[in-house]
């Protein structure tokens, strides 16, 4: 029963969230809540488990704004039709190399973890990454079918 509630609280928060400013930071909180809730943390888990989860999420941050920019510089160059066959070859090296640090912050951090938390945890830690994701996804779907 806490855990339903908590999720309709999360889904309903999110509703609310996504037509004001922050809302990146908004369902950044969403996702703390929600995989803390799957994790089910001690107070001493959460305390090696978050910074580690964290130092990987910054990372994959990061390699995400790079490959915006990417993106970026195809559209101001006039799309992927105007690109010479060396531009493209440099972005598709960029995406090539974002892929490989992702990840491999990612196997970082599980190895990290494994000194933090149990296995299990981890795995489902890895479950409800992917589960936060599908619902976030289907909620943000279900919005602009409304609108």
């Amino acid at each position: 029963m806490k855990k339903i509630l908590l999720l309709i609280f999360i889904v309903g928060t999110i509703s609310i969230s996504f037509g004001q400013k922050g809302s990146r930071e908004k369902v950044k909180a969403f996702k703390i809540a929600y995989l803390s809730e799957q994790l089910d943390l001690s107070s001493e888990e959460a305390q090696k488990f978050w910074p580690i989860y964290n130092d990987h999420d910054k990372i994959v941050n990061q390699v995400k704004r790079e490959g915006h920019k990417s993106l970026k510089r195809v559209r101001e160059s006039g799309g992927i039709n105007k690109l010479n066959e060396e531009d493209a070859n440099e972005l598709i090296r960029d995406y090539l190399n974002a892929e490989e640090k992702k990840n491999q912050s990612r196997i970082n951090m599980i190895k990290n973890l494994k000194n933090a938390i149990s296995n299990k945890k981890i795995l489902k830690l890895i479950v409800a990454e992917k589960d936060f994701n599908k619902r976030l996804l289907r909620h943000l779907r279900d919005r602009k079918k409304k609108q």
